[in-house]
């Protein structure tokens, strides 16, 4: 998979930009708050319908504007897609592949797939369980179409559950009211923890694979999940039923796969707890490699990695690492401050693959390919 071209209009502090993209290493370089970053969100919106810098898009919009659009051309494998997202001020937002309008941005996952690896990011390492969950939900639908499927139904069914607590909980509506989407929880929660059982172990050997490439002979880490799937569906629906009457004092449902928790054992201890700056950082970058393998060998299809200010967030020895691992075949987008910075980690700009752009810190930042 590659990404060919993306323009972009009233998005962030850009008033328009268009980029080039070349199957190689390809650099985005510019003083600090001339829209780097926002190139990357672009992309990365363009493959989940979503921002990974803040849940409410119309953060993106330009200051003043009344709409935003992002638009990129991809090639996967002989295919060629054009997709397109456009938001308005008042929330609406639309997505567009090859012209034909979609419902949501569900169908834009798993089509061109993106590993962006940026500090953002970091909540994964020090963020609550609920951080981790959205993270791996999101890496298994781009690979996994029945987990995804799953976890719309489940969402879906849990959501109507929660609303009928609401009403029990506030004697406007009786416990049968529950207990009517009890069968449609459990079917797509089963379904949920049988595929995340499986998809995990997966992530888990790719993860191996990272750290054995990555890291230091002596580090372990590990992901942690609990609590383990139940036998059976039955067993399931037995343990939703007999916490109704909790849950109707809650008000929410308190069992479910969206209940699991996830938690990162660096060197055998908690890293949210116990873990360093330096020890959240190498664990984020081992995650994010572990994803790019996980996707790619997954799905046969092989992500665009984005690297946001990469050397400034590692040491030198394993900002190389990162690099050399990614391979020359892997479409790879970097932002930096400093492109002399980026030569003495061996990065060859001349090779016919490579691209770079400078940016300006103004308004209505406008690319200008440079070599």
């Amino acid at each position: 998979m590659a990404v060919r071209t993306i323009a972009i209009r009233n998005f962030r502090n850009h008033h328009t930009a268009e980029f080039q993209f070349g199957d190689g290493i390809n650099v985005i370089w510019g003083d600090n708050g001339s829209g780097k970053t926002s190139v990357l969100e672009a992309l990365y919106l363009l493959a989940y319908g979503r921002s990974f810098r803040t849940a409410r898009l119309q953060e993106l919009l330009r200051t003043g504007a009344e709409s935003m659009l992002v638009e990129g051309n991809f090639r996967i494998a002989d295919r060629q897609y054009k997709i397109k997202a456009s938001q308005v001020e008042d929330g609406r937002k639309k997505y567009f592949i090859n012209e034909q309008a979609v419902v949501g941005a569900r169908q834009l996952i798993g089509l061109n797939p993106v590993v962006v690896l940026s500090p953002e990011e970091q909540s994964i390492t020090k963020g609550p369980p609920a951080r981790r969950r959205a993270y791996f939900d999101r890496v298994f639908s781009v690979v996994a179409p029945a987990y995804m499927s799953a976890l719309a139904g489940f969402t879906r069914a849990l959501r109507q559950r929660n609303a009928a607590l609401d009403q029990v909980q506030h004697n406007r509506a009786p416990v049968t009211a529950v207990q009517a989407w009890d069968e449609a929880l459990v079917e797509q929660g089963a379904t949920i923890w049988r595929e995340r059982q499986s998809l995990l172990s997966d992530f888990r050997v790719c993860l191996a694979t990272a750290v054995k490439e990555l890291a230091d002979r002596d580090l372990q880490l590990a992901i942690i999940h609990t609590p383990q799937p139940p036998p059976d569906k039955q067993e399931y629906l037995d343990n939703i039923q007999t916490a109704i009457t909790n849950d109707c004092r809650r008000g929410y449902t308190t069992i479910g796969p969206h209940r699991d928790q996830y938690e990162i054992e660096f060197n055998n201890a908690d890293l949210r707890k116990f873990g360093s700056q330096g020890e959240h950082k190498i664990s984020l970058v081992l995650i994010k490699m572990a994803e790019a393998l996980f996707i790619r060998q997954y799905s046969g299809k092989t992500p665009t990695v984005l690297l946001d200010d990469l050397f400034a967030k590692l040491d030198f020895h394993r900002s190389d690492l990162v690099l050399s691992a990614l391979g020359e075949d892997i479409q790879t987008i970097i932002t930096s401050t400093d492109l002399i910075d980026l030569e003495k980690h061996g990065v060859d700009l001349t090779t016919p693959g490579s691209r770079t752009y400078h940016l300006e810190k103004r308004n209505g930042s406008k690319s200008a390919i440079s070599n």
